[in-house]
C-alpha cells in the first residue's frame, strides 16, 4: 500500500499542487488505485476500508496516515531507517506499479491533468491487472469496456 502525490503538470518531489493517488497491491498481484483528497488518516483509512477486508494484514511504509488501522494487522516497514524488507513485510510490489506508472508518464503522456488523473490511473491499473493474459483476451476486454462505456465529448474533455 502506498499513497503517492502526482503533480498534474509533472511528477516530482513535494506535495503542493499535486493530485494524490493511493494504491494497494494484493500478494496475489492485483492492484487497486484511486485518487484521494489527502494523505491524512481519514482519507487513507477510507480507501483501505473500501478495498481490503477487515482482519487482513497490510504492509505499509511508516507514514503517519496509516496509524490507527485497528481493524487490520498493520506491519510497517521503516523506509526512513533504510529498512525495505522485513521477512514478508515490504512495499516492493506497489512500488513496481508506481515505477510503471511513472514510465508511462514520462514515456507516453509527458503530462497528466489533475482533471483526468483518475482515468490515467485506471488505464495503468487495468494494464497491470491484465498481465500476463494473452493479447486477444486483453483486446476483448478493452472492446467490451468501450462498448459499455458512455461517450466523453470533446467539450467535456477539454473544459
Amino acid at each position: 500500500m502506498h499513497a503517492k502525490k502526482k503533480k498534474a503538470s509533472g511528477i516530482g518531489t513535494g506535495g503542493k499542487g499535486k493530485a494524490i493517488v493511493f494504491g494497494m497491491k494484493s500478494r496475489a498481484g492485483s492492484v487497486k488505485a484511486q485518487m484521494v483528497n489527502s494523505t491524512e488518516s481519514a482519507d487513507l483509512h477510507r480507501a483501505i476500508k473500501e478495498g481490503i477486508a477487515p482482519g487482513s494484514t497490510v504492509y505499509t511504509d511508516e507514514h503517519r496516515g496509516y496509524n490507527g488501522l485497528v481493524e487490520y494487522n498493520r506491519i510497517p516497514v521503516n523506509h526512513s531507517g533504510k529498512v525495505y524488507v522485513m521477512g514478508d513485510a515490504h512495499t516492493n510490489g506497489i512500488e513496481s506499479f508506481w515505477a510503471i506508472f511513472k514510465r508511462g508518464y514520462h514515456g507516453i503522456y509527458h503530462w497528466m491533468s489533475k482533471k483526468h488523473m483518475q482515468r490515467y490511473v485506471d488505464e495503468f491499473t487495468f494494464r497491470w491487472n491484465q498481465r500476463p493474459a494473452p493479447m486477444q483476451n486483453v483486446f476483448a476486454e478493452v472492446v467490451s469496456k468501450v462498448i459499455a462505456s458512455t461517450r466523453l465529448p470533446y467539450k467535456e474533455l477539454t473544459a
